[in-house]
């Protein structure tokens, strides 16, 4: 059985189509990475699976259960007990500026699952440290790096004890000596068997932390490999010219 199984899914915004009956799965074990041209509907899809997003048809499961369901007219069902299993970290952060790194971290657990201050204050102090943050625990977003608000913004997803980690081009609006510490802290979920689903245009990063690689374009698969064979050997035509042109542009 899939762990993620994405079936028939469509997406629409007013006339434009972004998915037109859209199909992905992925195992327990995956670190799925999303590539592909700007526009073709990578960051939609983490969206949607987070339930962001109006779906106009197909179904998102999790584990087996159907957590989402669109519909062509009148509104999507989502269990929202499920979508509580996903955790999503944005490109831009979206700490509470008026919250500390602890109370940004503490939030959710005490609003959401009634975990008690104290309880929410020791699990935030761990993550923390794990991630070599606990020194910054009292400080404000504003006083932080690009890259220490990244891992926070990781850290407070995990608070909730999530199933699955979603990651939209979290080290695209970092400086480049700050995206390896947001990289490595990552790595390091993946090491501890986390499920992700990234995407990202690093394709470095993209071979180093995937055990799949999906390339997209048009809102379509267009090829599915592990990252040897996909950047190694792409068998499609248009995977090759578009990591041609993307690889010479890094390089």
């Amino acid at each position: 059985m899939a762990f993620v199984e994405i079936n028939n899914l469509i997406k629409r915004y007013g006339s434009l189509t972004i998915f037109d009956g859209f199909d992905l799965t992925m195992s327990s074990t995956d670190r799925l990475v999303l590539i592909g041209p700007s526009g073709c509907g990578k960051s939609t899809l983490l969206r949607c699976m987070m339930g962001l997003e109006d779906i106009a048809g197909g179904t998102i499961s999790l584990g087996g259960d159907p957590y989402i369901t669109g519909a062509e007219r009148g509104k999507m069902t989502l269990d929202k007990t499920v979508q509580k299993e996903v955790g999503m970290v944005f490109q831009h952060y979206t700490l509470f500026p008026h919250l500390s790194v602890l109370g940004n971290l503490c939030l959710a657990p005490m609003r959401s699952r009634g975990m008690g201050k104290s309880d929410a204050q020791d699990k935030a102090m761990e993550l923390l440290k794990r991630f070599g943050l606990g020194d910054r625990a009292k400080f404000y977003p504003s006083q932080l790096s690009g890259g220490q608000k990244q891992r926070v913004a990781i850290a407070r997803a995990l608070m909730l004890d999530p199933k699955l980690m979603l990651f939209d081009e979290v080290t695209s609006a970092l400086d480049p000596e700050l995206v390896k510490e947001v990289e490595q802290t990552m790595m390091e979920l993946a090491e501890a068997g986390m499920p992700m689903m990234i995407v990202t245009h690093d394709m470095h990063f993209a071979r180093n932390i995937a055990t799949q690689v999906v390339f997209q374009e048009r809102g379509k698969v267009i090829e599915a490999a592990a990252p040897n064979d996909l950047f190694g050997n792409p068998k499609q035509d248009r995977t090759r010219d578009f990591l041609k042109n993307v690889l010479n542009i890094e390089g």
